[in-house]
């Protein structure tokens, strides 16, 4: 991106009068080399005052604000540029090329693939050309600009940078690694290595390579970020915003959408929807968490309408699209949407960049636990178990393939630690613990999580679960109590031969003289009995009382 300029500043100045006023002057070089690019841009504005019209001070401003990330202003600049008449042709054609990158800064991808036709042939357009075809998806344009790249740093990096792009973090590494070992003076290639080892979930490793370059270079906004984002991932919000507050003054412009944008995500979404909206389609991930943000507050409609514009291509895209099409699913039943959450969850977690991360390993859990092969469940969420002990939502699903697998001691312990109480409210959870207490001889457990949930909508159904669970398993007096509830709930035929079964199990039990049978038996006879009692219970209670005496059996 660097110009050829025809003339050094100096020589189209005035004569100061003294060699030692000449000597003091600063040179446009000396903010150029410190990075100085407002000062440069002060100095060019001076000598534009002064009455210098040259085209050079223009072009060079056009530069000074494309370093300064003011892609908007670069551009402008450069088009006042080229208005200009009887513009040097050298200088023409280095316009066309750095419009054309100003152009792809900017996100307009098709005007800068038109900009950079106008351009001669050079290697900046190999490797625009390149990562053009990336953005615009034309894998034979890609194909053709990735052979013509050289074994040379720039085109290296470039190869790199698409590899990132396209989530082959480990072929980047391999290709940043080569040019360290090569060039090793190259500091900025350590946060690059470690960006692709944060992408891979490898956290420690990250901050270690990170603290290479922070070493000599404390005051990295994007190596601070990014050490924020470890400290995230390793620790906490907290310890990753404390690490961004430097990063916060004024005296910082470059990534201030980044820091920000991250700031939400650090709180844990607070500020969203005032933060976010206006960074989508700035910073990448703020329309997919957005997005997030949509879902976890129910709201899949709104998380739908933001996805939409974008083909995923990212892990994390199809991760929402899929979680998004699960919620849609449960809210209207439409298999269509079950469909495609299992394809987009089995694509991440069956990609060659993914299927050893934990997310991978996540997303084939949930494809398998969509289709119910529960067993393949376990296999994968076995393999990331130690890195979510206290994760509720992880706990929750673990013990729901436990459940249905039939492992419910194991399904009993990750259920009773969680405490989020939204899942613990729920319905789901409710189900699958009094499944667990009574396939684990605790039904009695089962039957007071059924009287606390008495007069909420989903209690007949918990009641349903407990009774024909208790009966199948022989634990027939919590049985006799849900069929004896049900039974004065709805009434119908089932709830009467299910209580009487129930019955008659206890006094089966008794006859077998089982622990506890005979209380059990006294207990479940007296639901037979009273006012609202149903009217066949008579010739059941007086047949099985009748018995009890005859065996010495007090009820």
């Amino acid at each position: 991106m660097i110009l050829s300029r025809s003339k050094p500043a100096g020589e189209n100045r005035t004569n100061t009068g003294s060699s030692s006023a000449k000597k003091s002057f600063p040179e446009l070089e000396d903010f150029i080399l410190k990075r100085d690019y407002v000062g440069a841009l002060t100095m060019l504005e001076f000598l534009k005052h002064e009455g210098n019209v040259d085209v050079w001070p223009d072009v060079w401003g056009a530069w000074c604000w494309f370093h300064l990330g003011e892609y908007r202003r670069a551009l402008d600049a450069y088009l006042r540029v080229r208005t200009r008449e009887k513009l040097d042709a050298r200088v023409a054609d280095n316009i066309a090329m750095d419009i054309a990158v100003c152009y792809f800064y900017l996100g307009m991808y098709q005007e800068s693939q038109e900009a950079v036709e106008e351009a001669p042939k050079c290697s900046l357009k190999t490797r625009l050309l390149f990562h053009l075809a990336h953005k615009l998806g034309d894998e034979e344009s890609l194909m053709h600009a990735h052979a013509t790249l050289r074994d040379v740093p720039e085109d290296q990096l470039c190869l790199a940078s698409v590899h990132y792009l396209r989530a082959h973090y480990q072929e980047a590494i391999d290709v940043y690694k080569k040019l360290l070992l090569e060039r090793r003076t190259y500091m900025a290639l350590n946060v690059y290595v470690a960006l692709c080892y944060y992408k891979l979930d490898y956290y420690d490793v990250s901050q270690e390579v990170l603290g290479v370059y922070l070493a000599q270079h404390p005051t990295s906004t994007v190596a601070g970020n990014l050490k924020a984002c470890n400290l995230f991932r390793l620790y906490n919000g907290i310890a990753a915003e404390n690490e961004l507050k430097q990063m916060t003054s004024d005296q910082h412009t470059f990534g201030q959408d980044l820091v920000k944008h991250n700031l939400v995500v650090f709180r844990n979404g607070e500020g969203a929807l005032k933060v976010l909206p206006e960074l989508v389609d700035v910073v990448p991930e703020a329309r997919l968490n957005l997005a997030g943000y949509r879902l976890r507050n129910r709201e899949p409609l709104e998380a739908r309408t933001l996805l939409e514009p974008l083909q995923p291509t990212s892990p994390l895209h199809y991760i929402l699209r899929a979680v998004v099409a699960v919620r849609l699913y449960n809210e209207t039943g439409d298999d269509e949407q079950l469909k495609l959450a299992q394809q987009s969850f089995h694509l991440v977690g069956s990609s060659a960049s993914e299927c050893d991360t934990i997310p991978g390993r996540q997303c084939m859990a949930s494809s398998y636990f969509l289709a119910g092969h529960y067993e393949e469940v376990l296999v994968y969420l076995n393999s990331i178990k130690s890195f979510f002990v206290n994760d509720d939502t992880f706990n929750f699903n673990y013990a729901q393939a436990k459940v249905a697998t039939g492992f419910y001691r194991e399904a009993e312990e990750s259920l009773l630690t969680i405490q989020d109480e939204s899942i613990r409210s729920s319905f789901t959870f409710l189900a699958c613990l009094c499944r667990c207490h009574v396939m684990n001889k605790d039904a009695q457990l089962a039957w007071e999580l059924c009287v606390k949930s008495a007069g909420t909508p989903d209690s007949f159904a918990l009641l349903q679960l407990v009774a024909n669970d208790s009966y199948r398993m022989g634990q027939f007096l919590v049985a006799a109590k849900a069929f004896h509830m049900l039974d004065r709930l709805d009434g119908g035929p089932e709830m009467w031969e299910g209580l009487r079964g129930a019955v008659c199990g206890c006094a089966q039990a008794a006859a077998a003289n089982k622990p506890n049978a005979a209380t059990d038996l006294r207990d479940a006879l007296a639901l037979l009995k009273g006012p609202r009692s149903h009217t066949r219970a008579d010739n059941i209670v007086r047949t099985i009382t009748k018995w009890a005496q005859q065996n010495r059996i007090p009820v």
